[in-house]
């Protein structure tokens, strides 16, 4: 994965989590604003994960 992608998958993965957080304040229904935080977390896990993979393959 370039690095660009990387940047913007992240970011759009800390954005996902801070509209759950954001929702989740707003409505007070904690649930709904699980699966924003979730979706968050699985894009930034991700791409750490494919890091990971790339530097112990080199």
């Amino acid at each position: 994965m370039r690095k660009q992608t990387e940047y913007l998958v992240i970011g759009i993965g800390i954005a996902s989590i801070l509209a759950g957080i954001y929702g989740g304040v707003r409505t007070g229904e904690l649930m709904d604003s699980v699966s924003g935080v979730l979706i968050g977390i699985a894009l930034i896990g991700t791409v750490i994960i494919e890091r990971n993979r790339k530097s112990k393959s080199e």
